[in-house]
């Protein structure tokens, strides 16, 4: 089973290799070898059984981007693509042996989306001018993409036209009856059989084609190594390699929970990493995870690591066999089977579920997508991973605590601090999170609001808080030394071992008192109860409160039936 499922992913990855190299602008060759030699190195490297490495058409996309904006000669091209990739499989390198395989999880779903919906549209429109058959250079950026489409359509190639029609038709025929058909394979032979059989690649009419097609193993290179060059790539490489770890923990999560297998994230960024490194070496695009393919993979029952080694070693026997037919392939197909892989990578039903789940959502889909199709890529991809950890911070930087008010005679619920908490001479609060210099202002701003209307204890249970930083810790502090110049005290319940020994060290349990730090215990809610009789107590030895009036917080009756915890 993995030797067939190597051999149909080997013949996938042919047209694919092809069609990659022609969004990058660089040889078809670089394309195939990035199917092979990194493929099968990340192959030995990997846990996972289906997952693929190889060229794809997010990584071409940047590096035909960089080309254009560089308008690098015919004859750098190539080096500067080299020293891409060893700096993008340095880099993923890096961040596998930093295990810094989880930072994947914090990238939004709606930068995703967005910037998967921009990189289809760039891509598609990318290849229009091959499909008609225009020879246009590169475009830096989409609108002059466009302006030089327009300005061109009176010389459209009406033969590539039609084979581009003819690839289109194969593929979408082979699809509907079976996504284990190689249809993109299948349309590239029809394509180039007709070119062969009618004469198209000659003549005043010629179709462009892809040209030769070196039939030999993928020899040593050299990447171009200058200072000015790293300079002009690093941003570039950096980008590739944070957007290709997304890539391949994304695919990697979300194929292994269907096979319900483990992924192990670190030892994938190491393997894409040195793929990458042993790829810049042997004339490899830069690669990563291909949804496609492992998808197709995961279908068959792929069962082992070792599919990856038997699908690079399909590619390489497909080139040493058959690439001097390579030279009859037509651009237009080329360009319509990239077109079909770039309309194919949109999820509008994903697009749909970011954009009704909240404004703040929908607003972060459109700026990634309007940021792929105006500033070049590279940005654009920083600017995503910006919008993520802005997203982050502002959601890990809200206060949740709410305050438990009595709803029967030992039954608590949750509500929401309003503008009665604190009339009761005892509240109870509960902390979810932990206290850091981010929500410290916000916490001020309720513990004084509280203390104002009146309260005399406040007790605050931190058993779904772990951690306490130094800036939360002296704000609260601060606010406990107020609060007992006027009279009112502060307890803290359900500490965990290490939460309690931390704070009870610090200058917070010196101004708390240890009596006030109350450890969590083994039956649920105990920490809470000794807390609140300790409270009583207090209130009692004052004497300022009437016998027979609540001292907690009641839940209005309309409330009583929910959720409600027993303490």
């Amino acid at each position: 089973m993995d030797v067939l499922c190597g051999i149909t992913t080997g013949i996938l990855a042919v047209p694919q290799g092809i069609a990659f190299a022609l969004i990058a602008n660089v040889p078809p060759e670089h394309g195939l070898y990035a199917m092979i030699v990194p493929t099968i190195v990340a192959a030995l490297i990997r846990n996972s059984p289906f997952l693929i490495t190889g060229a794809t058409n997010t990584s071409a996309l940047v590096i035909g981007a960089l080309v254009a904006a560089l308008a690098l000669p015919v004859d750098s091209i190539v080096p500067v693509m080299l020293l891409i990739t060893l700096m993008m499989g340095a880099i993923q390198v890096g961040f596998g042996a930093l295990k810094l395989g989880s930072l994947g999880r914090y990238f939004s779903q709606a930068v995703l989306v967005g910037f998967t919906l921009g990189a289809a549209t760039l891509i598609f429109v990318d290849q229009i001018k091959n499909v008609l058959g225009l020879k246009l250079g590169p475009s830096a950026t989409l609108l002059e993409e466009l302006a030089h489409l327009a300005g061109n359509l009176g010389a459209t190639n009406v033969r590539g036209l039609a084979l581009g029609a003819v690839t289109l038709a194969v593929v979408a025929l082979c699809a509907r009856i079976s996504k284990l058909i190689p249809g993109a394979m299948l349309a590239v032979v029809a394509a180039g059989l007709l070119v062969w059989g009618l004469g198209w690649h000659t003549g005043p009419n010629a179709v462009p084609t892809v040209g030769s097609v070196p039939r030999s193993l993928p020899a040593l290179t050299i990447p171009e190594f200058s200072w000015e060059r790293i300079r002009q790539v690093a941003a570039p490489s950096l980008a590739i390699a944070i957007l290709g770890m997304v890539e391949a923990i994304s695919i990697g999560k979300a194929l292994s929970a269907k096979a319900r297998v483990k992924f192990m994230a670190n030892q994938e960024l190491l393997a894409k990493g040195i793929g990458n490194v042993v790829g810049a070496f042997t004339g490899c695009m830069p690669t990563s995870a291909s949804w496609t393919r492992s998808a197709i993979n995961l279908q068959m029952g792929a069962r082992t690591r070792w599919v990856g080694v038997y699908a690079g070693l399909t590619v390489l026997a497909i080139m040493l066999l058959l690439a001097p037919w390579a030279t009859y392939v037509p651009k237009a197909c080329l360009g319509a089977l990239i077109m079909w892989i770039a309309w194919h990578m949109v999820d509008l039903g994903a697009a749909r579920y970011v954009w009704r789940w909240s404004r703040t959502d929908a607003a972060v889909l459109v700026i990634t997508y309007l940021s792929m199709l105006c500033i070049e890529i590279q940005y654009a991809i920083y600017l995503g991973v910006f919008i993520s950890i802005l997203m982050l911070l502002r959601r890990a930087g809200q206060l949740h605590m709410v305050e438990m008010a009595r709803s029967g005679s030992e039954q608590f619920r949750e509500i929401e601090i309003d503008a009665q908490t604190g009339r009761w001479p005892i509240v109870l609060l509960q902390l979810e999170g932990d206290l850091f210099f981010g929500i410290v202002e916000e916490l001020e701003e309720k513990l004084e609001q509280i203390a104002r209307h009146g309260a005399r204890v406040i007790v605050l249970r931190m058993k779904r808080a772990h951690a306490i930083d130094a800036t939360a810790a002296e704000s609260l502090s601060a606010f406990v030394a107020h609060f007992k110049e006027s009279g009112g005290s502060m307890i803290l319940c359900g500490l965990k071992d290490d939460l309690h020994a931390q704070i009870a060290r610090a200058h917070l349990g010196e101004v708390l008192g240890a009596e006030n730090l109350m450890k969590t215990e083994p039956r649920a809610f105990e920490s809470v109860r000794h807390a609140l009789d300790k409270a009583r107590q207090e209130i009692r030895a004052k004497g300022d409160w009437p016998a027979t009036e609540p001292m907690v917080r009641h839940v209005p009756p309309e409330l009583r039936d929910a959720w409600n915890y027993s303490i």
